[in-house]
């Protein structure tokens, strides 16, 4: 999804031109998450579960969406999960809007973003 170059012609956000997306890289802290998407004014955040050794995939996600709640973006920043054991039920059923697993193009997240947003701004 976070990927210049893309994959089987399908380029990452950081190519779509109305995006600012910004990588902040691999096990980067919920609470630095949040900060920065705060900083940066962001309209959504995208978060990747990779590791799920323990379920530990599941405790990340629940207290991300709790630190979101504590500091007031929950219900007003769109708040998408992706990742190898991630469907959009699973998304859905941790509080997240939506959910992106194997076989996810970033179209299909950029799509999701886009209206998303353009819902919120009516």
């Amino acid at each position: 999804i976070m990927n210049m170059k893309g994959f089987d012609g399908d380029f990452g956000l950081e190519r779509y031109p109305m995006f600012d997306a910004r990588n902040l890289g691999a096990q980067v802290p919920n609470e630095e998450l949040i900060a920065k998407a705060k900083a940066a004014n962001a309209d959504a955040i995208l978060v990747s579960q990779i590791v799920t050794q323990r379920d530990v995939h599941l405790d990340n996600s629940r207290d991300f969406i709790q630190k979101a709640k504590d500091a007031g973006i929950y219900g007003k920043t769109i708040l998408l999960l992706g990742g190898p054991r991630i469907d959009h039920k699973l998304a859905l059923e941790l509080g997240f809007e939506a959910g992106f697993g194997p076989g996810s193009k970033a179209s299909d997240v950029a799509n999701y973003i886009a209206h998303a947003v353009a819902e919120k701004a009516k």
